[in-house]
């Protein structure tokens, strides 16, 4: 499937003034020059920094408002200094240096305090509460947005209470919980139709069609898409029309629609380009370029291709780098251009690293900023704790007796433990011997599965390359390299995400379905009620009886379209895995299999690994086959149920 590039970020990031364009840059300029060293000065500056930060010349604009606050904090001038202090903390927001943004916005918000809280500082607080967001802290997130929320209560800034809440379902929507996301930007939609503001109604209309992208809802998704368009373009926003028609080009595309996904993409990288947008261009021009790829109009997907990575060079985003290289890369091979091919697949080699290594400080910085948080909470506790000890200081006698009571109970407890676990000492020993005999074997068979997964997929390649079918191998390749890494990664492991386990679910599926020139097709549903990247189980469990839904039950149909789907829910305490198929059935697969040169060895080796991780971990996971039967008493497919402990520690090697 193509990949897209999100178009949500000037939507969901830090709001960013729509000035004038050059004209007014250039006003502006002349004016600084002839400027005293007074607060008309860091008006003129904030003003320009701002421009250049909504350009992306970040390290320009970095130096105007750099001046601004010098000057600002040298004049006393506290309303620019705050503006100062947001300006330079947008900007490192964007650069991805959350720690400067936070201490930025941190210090803007004590000018503001200075002068009592206000709606600017209720905007602060939100802008905060972005970052935490961004750094997966959500639970300060949420706090520093109630507190903007409040504020605006207080205020009676019915625009500010609709803009916050809509802001708070953005942090909900990072945690994947799409029910609390989808009730806070329903009641921001509400809000903003009821006081007649426009922009935030397209914001939230946006808002909610970006949930339907993420819940592969693109039906939905276009028709939000669309209604935010609308209401854009009759307010003549310029960032929202194109904020608009490039996720509608990522709507249109995810849903394989890639006519639609050009035209829309198109006009949103030609608009981003009139008004100096560098970001909005690059991501939407990259966008355009993977949608003519995957058309196979690959000497036009260079065009664009070129043109994004140059300009997300220029403002360091790397993300739009490493993919737009990548797919330069993809572009050149299949021009035969094998030399370009490779010097673009270097550069996108180096933007991938880059983005590891700013990964490793985006970590760094979270986990600083969690110290900072803890920190703070404790102190807090510290406090509490003093105002509880003085509270209960006419009580000390009681208190004492309290403590002696405690002393001699743990004691005894004490006492009791270390009797009770010289008992069962020996017995223990006998059963960790026996769960060490116990993992080896299953260590063992793993090592069985990949040797056996591997040969399957270099036997598919191998159909492509005696068909000489020169593209079909090439692709398969490219999956098939993937779909190993993940392999080879994942199996390591006792126990992975749910996610990671589709990820490779739906590559090799998608494998196949190439394979035998889309005779079937697949689909894969998770419950709402699973929290797929904190519910685990054993790695290449499932694709074993996928392997064998596809094999002996779709590849031998004839007269319609076969059909596989994986459905995960939780029931009765447990974790469910169905796997249903149109195909032939148990039956008359049984009386074909005889004569077929596919031997499932998936099967066997999957089955002795349930029996080896029951014994292992005292667990009760089982399979369960269904011989489904249509009304006119003809098979119609098998039902295969997988019921399996719900997991939820992290990986742990094997």
């Amino acid at each position: 499937m193509i990949k897209f590039f999100t178009c949500l970020l000037l939507l969901f990031g830090f709001p960013l003034f729509l000035l004038s364009q050059q004209k007014q840059a250039d006003s502006l300029g002349t004016l600084l020059k002839t400027d005293k060293e007074d607060t008309t000065k860091v008006k003129h500056l904030n003003i320009l920094a701002q421009l250049l930060e909504q350009h992306g010349e970040f390290e320009v604009s970095l130096q105007y408002a750099n001046q601004a606050l010098i000057l600002a904090q040298k004049s006393n001038y506290f309303v620019g200094t705050a503006k100062a202090n947001n300006t330079l903390a947008s900007i490192y927001y964007y650069k991805s240096d959350y720690l400067k943004a936070l201490n930025y916005y941190m210090d803007g918000l004590k000018v503001d305090s200075l002068h009592g809280y206000s709606i600017a500082s209720a905007s602060i607080l939100s802008n905060i509460a972005r970052i935490y967001n961004v750094q997966g802290i959500f639970s300060k997130a949420l706090e520093y947005d109630l507190k903007a929320l409040k504020i605006a209560k207080l205020s009676k800034d019915k625009k500010g209470e609709a803009r916050y809440i809509g802001n708070m379902g953005d942090i909900y929507l990072s945690q994947g919980d799409y029910k609390n996301a989808l009730d806070d930007y329903s009641q921001s939609l509400k809000l903003s139709k009821e006081l007649n503001d426009k922009e935030e109604e397209a914001r939230s209309l946006m808002r909610i069609g970006s949930v339907a992208t993420q819940q592969n809802d693109y039906r939905k998704a276009i028709e939000y898409f669309l209604k935010t368009l609308t209401i854009a373009s009759g307010l003549h926003n310029e960032q929202l029309v194109t904020n608009s028609l490039g996720n509608l080009g990522i709507a249109y595309g995810s849903e394989g629609n890639y006519k639609e996904a050009i035209k829309y993409c198109s006009e949103a990288a030609e608009r981003a380009e009139k008004v100096g947008d560098k970001i909005d261009f690059a991501i939407n021009s990259s966008n355009l370029g993977n949608a003519l790829l995957e058309q196979k109009k690959y000497e036009d997907a260079i065009k664009y291709l070129t043109k994004s990575t140059a300009i997300a060079d220029s403002i360091k985003d790397y993300e739009v780098i490493r993919d737009g290289n990548e797919n330069l890369s993809e572009a050149y091979m299949n021009l035969g251009q094998w030399q370009k091919a490779y010097q673009y697949h270097l550069k996108y080699s180096a933007a991938k690293d880059t983005l590891i290594s700013r990964d490793k400080s985006k970590e760094i910085g979270r986990l600083e900023a969690k110290y900072d948080y803890d920190k703070q909470l404790a102190a807090q506790q510290a406090e509490e704790d003093k105002a509880k000890e003085l509270a209960e200081a006419k009580s000390k006698r009681q208190q004492i007796i309290n403590l002696l009571a405690i002393s001699i109970a743990l004691i005894i407890g004490l006492i009791a433990v270390i009797i009770y676990r010289s008992l069962r000492y020996a017995k223990k020993e006998k059963i960790l011997v026996e769960k060490e005999k116990i993992l080896m074997e299953l260590k063992a068979l793993r090592a069985q599965m990949n040797p056996h997964f591997i040969f399957n997929a270099i036997n598919s390649i191998q159909n492509f390359i005696l068909e000489n079918d020169k593209y079909g191998a090439q692709k398969h390749l490219s999956r098939f390299s993937k779909l190993m890494r993940m392999v080879l990664e994942n199996s390591s492991y006792e126990n992975i995400p749910i996610s990671d386990e589709i990820k490779m679910l739906e590559l090799y599926l998608e494998f196949e379905r190439i394979r035998f020139s889309s005779r079937f097709r697949f689909k894969i549903m998770v419950n709402d009620s699973i929290d797929k990247d904190n519910i685990f189980i054993s790695p290449l469990l499932i694709q074993p009886y996928v392997e064998n839904a596809i094999w002996h039950g779709l590849m031998h149909l004839t007269g319609r379209q076969g059909e596989v789907s994986i459905h995960f829910e939780l029931q009765n305490n447990q974790l469910k895995c169905s796997i249903d198929d149109n195909g032939i059935g148990r039956e008359q697969s049984m009386k074909l299999k005889k004569d077929s040169v596919h031997k499932s060895m998936g099967l066997s080796i999957a089955a002795e690994r349930l029996e080896i991780i029951n014994a292992l971990f005292k667990s009760k996971m089982s399979v369960n086959f269904t011989d489904k039967i249509s009304t006119d008493g003809t098979a119609a497919g098998t039902r295969v149920e997988i019921l399996m402990p719900i997991i939820t520690n992290m990986k742990t090697y094997a």
